[in-house]
């Protein structure tokens, strides 16, 4: 998340080490913790979070240390998302919707047979994205993208929402989110309420999808599949 407020306020990433010292931080990791897993000297750990936490500083407009950055992430964290759902976004499920869908009989742009390099479980991708519609202008959501890539892949988080009025772009951030991180996941599944009103028809939908990407003759319930593969649904 530290490397997500850096990168909105200043469009740099923090690099490695730097991530490790934020998430160590968090993770309420001592300084010599944090440089044996590195394979640092603690001091220069210590120069180096110092310089961290100056910067975190200068663009929150507020001092930032190692003791209170858990509490300052968090208060960022909440404003951020007050702001993006009065301004341009909020951040907490995805929200599909105004914006006309492909026809149906357009084809599957993903493969649907392309295995990973992990010669073990070689997982077959099954990206289902005929609904998804075509990306229109994409344009000044670059911090907002990364923070959605920051939270899914980094901080593993397991519900999205992005809200907000009607127009503001939350149709062309999520199509270009997927565009950016589907082959981090075997399922990719993007589904409009149009051909899924009710959440017993969507688990009734996703279940069908899972049972014959596995190759199965009797369906699981929906949660098995989910806890057995890696997936983004939209």
């Amino acid at each position: 998340m530290a490397d997500a407020l850096v990168f909105a306020k200043t469009g740099q990433h923090l690099d490695d080490l730097q991530q490790a010292i934020a998430r160590g931080t968090l993770q309420g990791k001592k300084y010599s913790e944090i440089a044996q897993e590195k394979h640092c000297n603690e001091s220069y750990v210590r120069d180096v979070g110092a310089k961290l936490w100056q910067t975190l500083s200068e663009e929150l407009g507020e001092e930032v240390k190692k003791s209170n950055f858990r509490s300052t992430i968090q208060r960022w964290q909440i404003d951020h998302v007050t702001n993006f759902a009065q301004d341009v976004v909020a951040i907490s499920s995805f929200n599909t919707c105004g914006q006309a869908r492909q026809p149906p009989d357009i084809p599957n742009q993903n493969p649907q047979h392309q295995t990973t390099s992990n010669p073990q479980q070689s997982p077959t991708f099954h990206h289902d994205l005929s609904e998804m519609p075509k990306l229109g202008n994409f344009s000044n959501r670059t911090a907002e993208l990364e923070l959605l890539k920051t939270l899914i892949l980094t901080e593993k988080a397991q519900l999205l929402t992005i809200t907000g009025m009607i127009g503001m772009g939350k149709t062309a951030l999520g199509i270009k989110l997927v565009e950016e991180i589907k082959h981090e996941f075997e399922y990719v599944i993007w589904r409009s309420l149009e051909t899924c009103p009710t959440v017993a028809q969507l688990q009734n939908n996703l279940t069908e999808i899972f049972t014959e990407g596995d190759n199965q003759t009797s369906r699981l319930p929906l949660m098995k599949y989910l806890q057995n593969h890696r997936c983004l649904i939209i």
